[in-house]
């Protein structure tokens, strides 16, 4: 048996795991499992959260030609196909949104703005009550992701 002593909450500047821990009770044949934040640089070598590496710069973040490519072809595409068209490519424009999901919103922004023929494009789904809607929901989705992750203030300067 090993003793654990825990303080709770831990101290902010301690690295913490949560961890299940299953206690067995040797007088009786019963288990009981509890949850505990337990420091965990005693015990494991593998990089924490915490000592997580400093974030990538915008230059640095993935958006690769593919993705471009990606970007481009979704954003033309429901700018300019009608209500109908657009769910007869419901699958097609979902799994090309599932191939860019790793991009940064923001970088996913900067796609579409650097180039004239996509912000006019973005006119066309702005104006548009069932695309802009559709739009909006995917990129804010993303973008609370990121904001929960602490992944969005370092990139808006």
């Amino acid at each position: 048996m090993v003793p654990i002593s825990l303080a709770f909450p831990p101290d902010p500047d301690t690295c913490v795991q949560f961890v299940k821990v299953t206690c067995t009770i040797t007088s009786t044949p019963t288990k009981d499992s509890i949850g505990a934040a337990l420091p965990v640089d005693s015990f494991t070598k593998a990089p924490l959260a915490c000592e997580a590496a400093e974030a990538p710069s915008y230059t640095e973040l993935v958006c690769t030609e593919e993705d471009q490519n990606n970007i481009d072809y979704l954003i033309q595409t429901m700018a300019t196909h009608r209500k109908l068209s657009l769910l007869l490519k419901k699958n097609e424009l979902n799994g090309i949104g599932d191939k860019i999901y790793h991009v940064h919103p923001f970088k996913f922004l900067g796609t579409i703005f650097r180039d004239e023929n996509l912000k006019g494009c973005m006119k066309e789904i702005y104006k548009d009550y069932f695309k802009w809607p559709s739009f909006m929901k995917g990129l804010g989705d993303k973008l609370t992701i990121q904001a929960n992750e602490g992944k969005l203030g370092q990139y808006l300067d």
